[in-house]
């Protein structure tokens, strides 16, 4: 009896079907250890007539179905299916001589596993430029999969080239029928939870005969849209990083989807618009932005609210002060005084922005639940004593919350690694006036134990710097410190990592732009507020992280 069932949707795609049997007609592993069932979905193009004289060195089983869906299709499949374990191809999969024996391989392991095999596409000769976009963007996602940058999960969950034990596919009922797209990853999803393994499979290559059109593939990326937002609201564990990542990939390319989404201006009329382009490389970046409209105006066509809309397009901003200083000092890169700061809080309420605390927004994150449009976080760096003395009452006049990181070994001393800087010597908070503002609900993170440039240190120096300064932290406070800065905002892989080790949930950096729930938690961005910041300044931080970038950055 066959041990692997490789079952095989079909409709009306006799020519393509022929050439996937074939594929797997040359494949490595014996025929005797698989069976190939075809479900045939009401295909009237003489596909039945075609199985029937096809002369296959496997067991070929075709099934007959009217017009029920590919999903139910699969399902007929699993129903039917005699093998321990179960492959899903596509009837345009050109299966490499061993795909079929990487998935029994990996199968075989003897534990719950999901095999994703890789998918690669082959265009045509006379290609349009946007399927050729949308195909270097579907290698990009494969090359991360080799390369190991990115973790295999429920969302690789392809049916085009997958495979799972057929017990645990029953056991969660199979893909679900009533979802327009997006059931195999639906599923992926179901079995992840269910226990099962996700494995990626680099060797177990199908190639997809692509001939598919600007109309076809942007009609797809607006399904795609739509399915990730109806899986989202199923639950919100299955939230896409499609989804989440709105405001991902700089401000212009942010407020630029904004106003063209807003325009709710056509597809065609979009890429019409990259006849106008004439470098190559810029217009292939204008494609890659019209891809992602495409997405995002499935998204919008299915949303219904308005409220949910603004929160999933719109990015939270956390906004960085240093030292607050009296009204008659004289403004700096660091340094604000206090009616400036008050003046910033009053604006920040008169633009509509509510205030969260660092721990709320990574709260939202954990939970895959999207913050209310225009939240911001406030936060200062290196906890010197005026933000007890002075930020402190104007923050809580203002109701807006914060969270301060601290230089652990120098709470209750002065700035003593700022040595020529305007800050250097400023006295810092001491641990009385940290628990005390800690009971009435300012948070703090840790921002090293002596303000140490991380990336530029002996490594062992460097860890012992991220873990003691929350030892230091949660012993002082008697609570538990999830938010590390980094000193200068110098950080890399390696000092992340660490950061990760030592227990942290977030690392924010001096990066500016704006959060979404895809951006990811040890390099969150911010948008440093300083002294000589105009109100504009301001506004551009708050509605695009990112103020430099815009008006250029403005010397003291």
């Amino acid at each position: 009896m066959a041990e692997l069932s490789i079952i095989i949707p079909s409709f009306n795609r006799a020519a393509r079907l022929r050439a996937c049997l074939e594929a797997l007609a040359r494949q490595s592993q014996p025929g005797r250890d698989f069976e190939v069932i075809v479900v045939v979905d009401g295909s009237t193009d003489g596909t039945m007539a075609m199985l029937a004289d096809f002369a296959a060195p496997f067991a070929l089983r075709p099934i007959w179905q009217a017009n029920a869906g590919q999903a139910a299709a699969r399902n007929r499949g699993i129903a039917e299916a005699a093998g321990r374990y179960c492959l899903f191809l596509d009837d345009d999969i050109i299966a490499a001589p061993n795909l079929v024996a990487e998935h029994l391989g990996l199968q075989r392991c003897g534990e719950a596993v999901v095999g994703v095999g890789q998918l690669a596409l082959a265009l045509p000769d006379d290609a349009d430029e946007f399927s050729l976009v949308f195909a270097d963007a579907w290698r990009e996602h494969y090359a991360g999969l080799d390369a190991g940058a990115v973790t295999p999960s429920w969302e690789d969950c392809y049916s085009g080239n997958l495979s799972a034990p057929r017990e645990q596919l029953l056991a969660c009922g199979g893909f679900a029928t009533q979802l327009a797209r997006g059931e195999d990853i639906e599923l992926g999803y179901r079995l992840w939870k269910a226990g099962c393994r996700i494995a990626y499979l680099p060797n177990a290559t199908g190639r997809q005969d692509e001939r598919k059109g600007f109309r076809e593939l942007s009609r797809d990326q607006e399904n795609s849209g739509a399915a990730d937002l109806a899986l989202y609201r199923q639950d919100p564990d299955m939230l896409s990083e499609a989804l989440g990542s709105f405001c991902a990939g700089g401000w212009r390319k942010y407020l630029l989807c904004r106003l063209l989404l807003a325009a709710r201006l056509p597809p065609r009329a979009l890429a019409w618009c990259a006849r106008l382009i004439r470098n190559a490389g810029r217009r292939r970046s204008w494609y890659g932005l019209v891809r992602k409209l495409c997405y995002w105006r499935g998204v919008q066509r299915s949303v219904g609210d308005k409220r949910l809309w603004r929160q999933l397009t719109a990015g939270t901003p956390v906004l960085l002060f240093h030292a607050v200083g009296e009204s008659a000092e004289h403004a700096g890169t660091y340094l604000m005084p206090a009616h400036r700061f008050a003046s910033r809080l009053r604006w920040i309420k008169r633009l509509g922005y509510r205030p969260l605390r660092l721990d709320e927004f990574l709260e939202c994150r954990r939970q895959r639940r999207f913050p209310a449009a225009r939240s911001v976080v406030v936060t200062f760096d290196d906890g010197y004593a005026d933000n007890f003395t002075r930020a402190w009452p104007l923050l809580r006049q203002h109701g807006t919350p914060a969270t301060i990181f601290l230089v652990t070994r120098h709470v209750g001393g002065t700035n003593e690694w700022d040595k020529a800087g305007e800050l250097a010597g400023r006295p810092l908070m001491d641990w009385a006036q940290v628990r005390e503002m800690a009971a009435q609900g300012i948070a703090f993170g840790a921002h090293s134990r002596s303000h140490a440039a991380l990336t530029r240190i002996d490594p062992a120096v460097a860890n012992a710097e991220i873990d003691g300064s929350r030892s230091d932290l949660e012993q002082a406070l008697g609570m538990p410190v999830e938010s590390f800065a980094y000193p200068y905002g110098l950080h890399d892989p390696d000092v992340q990592d660490m950061v990760a080790r030592a227990g942290y949930a977030a690392g924010v950096t001096v990066d500016a732009g704006l959060n979404c729930l895809a951006t990811p938690a040890l390099a969150l961005h911010r948008a440093e507020i300083r002294g000589t910041d105009s109100i504009l300044r301001l506004c551009l931080a708050l509605w695009l992280g990112n103020a430099d970038a815009i008006l250029g950055r403005k010397h003291t």
